[in-house]
């Protein structure tokens, strides 16, 4: 029988992704680009925020 996964799975996954690629940054000598990274990965965590609560905004606008 097949163990379900649980739902802390998806975040730590990709917390481990991005920890994984900065050690290999580091690995590989780019230490330089590893706040070029980080910077990415900021920044599709804001678009992602975005786009998430982008759905609410016709209730939001509606209560003013």
């Amino acid at each position: 029988m097949k163990r379900s996964r649980r739902w802390y799975s998806g975040p730590v996954i990709i917390v481990k992704t991005a920890l994984s690629t900065f050690t290999t940054f580091s690995n590989h000598r780019l230490k330089a680009f590893v706040p070029f990274v980080g910077a990415l990965l900021l920044g599709s965590v804001v678009l992602w925020l975005i786009n998430a609560i982008a759905p609410l905004a016709p209730f939001v606008y509606s209560l003013f």
